[in-house]
């Protein structure tokens, strides 16, 4: 009997039977709901950047603002600028979502945006200029009158123009050549 079963074994019938018992038996998977911190070794669970040679613990985007305690976090918290509090100091502070500074020094359109460029940082657009101008106080003891630059450019025929923003948030427009204050801006998440 033995040589009979012999006989009719090749490759292909080994094969097809393995492949009906993981079919019909399946793959076992084991899973574990964490429920306090003390079920977790210190350093055992990576971020979604982990370290080389380690795997990532966390689903993409499953982490948001709500997840984490309000003032928990600090800039030394963040090393790659992706959340909360990364503002570069002493040249910018944060006003809302948006970070922001200023010398104080008025600049033509083209000197502000080499300014701004030399720190790694940008002119505000418009909306933000507004939001800023609107809710906070980004240059103290200047007049509501004073006007600062916005990344908005034109090329009309009147010249070369860029908007301006009033401290009371109003949108004008300037000649390139003027010398309006700068606000040098980047946010958070940039």
């Amino acid at each position: 009997m033995l040589q009979s079963l012999r006989s009719r074994l090749s490759f292909a019938n080994v094969i097809s039977v393995i492949a009906l018992f993981v079919a019909l038996g399946g793959t076992a998977m084991a899973a574990t709901i964490i429920t306090d911190n003390s079920q977790v070794a210190p350093d055992t669970i990576s971020g979604h950047k982990p370290p080389a040679g380690k795997q990532s613990n966390l689903i993409a985007s499953s982490v948001n603002g709500s997840d984490v305690a309000n003032n928990s976090l600090t800039g030394s918290d963040i090393k790659d600028r992706s959340g909360v509090d990364s503002c570069q100091s002493p040249l910018t502070a944060q006003f809302g979502p948006i970070c922001a500074g200023s010398d104080r020094v008025p600049r033509s359109y083209y000197a502000a945006l080499t300014y701004c460029a030399g720190f790694g940082l940008r002119l505000p657009s418009v909306s933000e200029a507004v939001t800023l101008a609107k809710n906070y106080n980004v240059l103290p003891g200047y007049g509501s009158g004073t006007e600062f630059w916005t990344d908005d450019h034109y090329l009309t025929t009147n010249g070369d123009r860029s908007d301006v923003v009033t401290l009371d948030g109003s949108d004008n427009l300037a000649d390139t050549a003027d010398a309006h204050e700068v606000i040098c801006v980047t946010d958070p998440s940039a």
